[in-house]
């Protein structure tokens, strides 16, 4: 008895080791829609799925408050003030102004990966006339040491029916990646193809459906170990 006892602490041991060296993560879809249609200011968030987000704008003068998206209802046109948004059967986020959303797990130090999401350019009037080239979309994977790597996306200009959301997938090297912070921004570019951020106000982009997948703490695996460790424990007081 002694014996079957030691080979149970012993594969209650490697099976926690095990846990730990390969989290299984947690997926999650970030769809926006049952949040309330409304703007979203500067140093504002909102909560879904267990993540939180959160719009920036990066003007240095930038007040609480200043808009910097919103949460539009696709099938209300009117939602989208006088810009050209894409059509939606939902509700999606819209990035307006330069603004910057940033998406963080709601759970503190604490990662997450992003695998694919649906994007549009959201078009603002030159003129009385929407620009025939779209901008582009990056998004920005932040570490903890505060070193991060990023993707751009070249998101379509205006069709016939004006903008359309696309699907992207984020590669196979950005999509394996545990970020503690992603970065979404964009770029507003001209017929040259050169892109610009941060410096016309129009860099605006529309963003549904953000598949994710969570990564748990290791402190929850440790934990795990623990309570098997601790479990074997009764069991070989029992037995003496």
């Amino acid at each position: 008895m002694k014996r079957t006892l030691q080979q149970l602490l012993r594969r209650t041991v490697l099976a926690a080791a095990s846990l730990a060296a390969l989290p299984a993560a947690q997926a999650a879809v970030i769809d926006f829609e049952n949040l309330g249609v409304g703007g979203v200011g500067h140093n504002e968030f909102l909560q879904q799925a267990g993540f939180d987000l959160a719009g920036y704008s990066a003007a240095s003068d930038a007040l609480d408050g200043d808009l910097v998206g919103t949460i539009n209802d696709g099938s209300d046109p009117g939602s989208c003030f006088n810009l050209m948004c894409p059509s939606s059967a939902s509700h999606y986020y819209a990035g307006l102004n330069d603004g910057v959303l940033e998406i963080t797990r709601s759970v503190p130090q604490q990662t997450f990966r992003l695998h694919s999401f649906d994007a549009s350019f959201i078009g603002a009037t030159v003129g009385g006339v929407y620009p025939a080239v779209a901008g582009l979309l990056r998004i920005q994977g932040n570490f903890a040491d505060g070193s991060y790597v990023y993707e751009d996306y070249q998101l379509a200009g205006p069709g016939a029916n004006g903008f359309a959301f696309g699907h992207y997938t984020t590669s196979a090297a950005f999509g394996a990646k545990q970020f503690s912070s992603i970065d979404l921004f964009a770029f507003t570019c001209n017929a040259g193809g050169n892109c610009n951020a941060f410096q016309t106000n129009k860099g605006q982009f529309a963003l549904d459906n953000l598949n994710v997948s969570a990564v748990p703490e290791p402190s929850s695996w440790l934990m795990l170990g623990a309570g098997l460790l601790g479990l074997a424990a009764v069991r070989r007081r029992r037995a003496a």
